[in-house]
Order: structure tokens, then sequence, then C-alpha cells
């Protein structure tokens, strides 16, 4: 299994119905074969931490690429104070 960790800096402090709009995605995320879970985790006021499942490395980059890269850059990336940190690694533990 694989993460992405997306850290989100925003310039204000968040808005929590910008996220409760993710839920929409959810299904077209959930249509490209391999995704485990999504989660989002706000860790202060002013920053969001999406953390994203998948089988496999290829299968993140998918649903980057299908899905959340054009919401991103919709609803996101215009509110930050700077771009997203993305990391993408093997899940070493889960339970």
């Amino acid at each position: 299994m694989h993460a992405v960790v997306n850290h989100l800096r925003f310039s204000d402090d968040v808005d929590p119905t910008l996220f409760a709009a993710m839920e929409d995605l959810i299904p077209q995320m959930a249509a490209i074969d391999g995704l485990v879970r999504v989660q989002v985790v706000q860790t202060s006021p002013t920053e969001v931490t999406l953390l994203i499942f998948a089988v496999d490395a290829e299968t993140l980059d998918r649903i980057a690429t299908e899905v959340g890269s054009p919401w991103m850059l919709a609803n996101v990336v215009p509110l930050l104070a700077a771009p997203p940190d993305r990391r993408v690694g093997a899940v070493l533990v889960s339970s």
C-alpha cells in the first residue's frame, strides 16, 4: 500500500465547508480501482493535511491527475499561502 500526504497551508482560517464539498469527489476517486481510504485532518486553523491511501503509487498518481488536481486548482490553490507540500511513499505499518 502507498499513501500521499498533502500538507496545505492557507492564507486565512480554513472554511470547514471547503472540505465538506470534497465529499462529492469521493465517488469519482473510488471509481479508480485501487483507492483504499481518504482522510482530511485539520491540524491548525490555517493548515490541513490530506491523506490518501491506495494499493500503489500509480493509483495515487491517477487519482491526482484525473480527479484531485482539477478540484484542487479550482477550489484550494487560490486560498493557499504556499504551494502544497506533497509526498508519496510506501506505507510501512498500518492497523
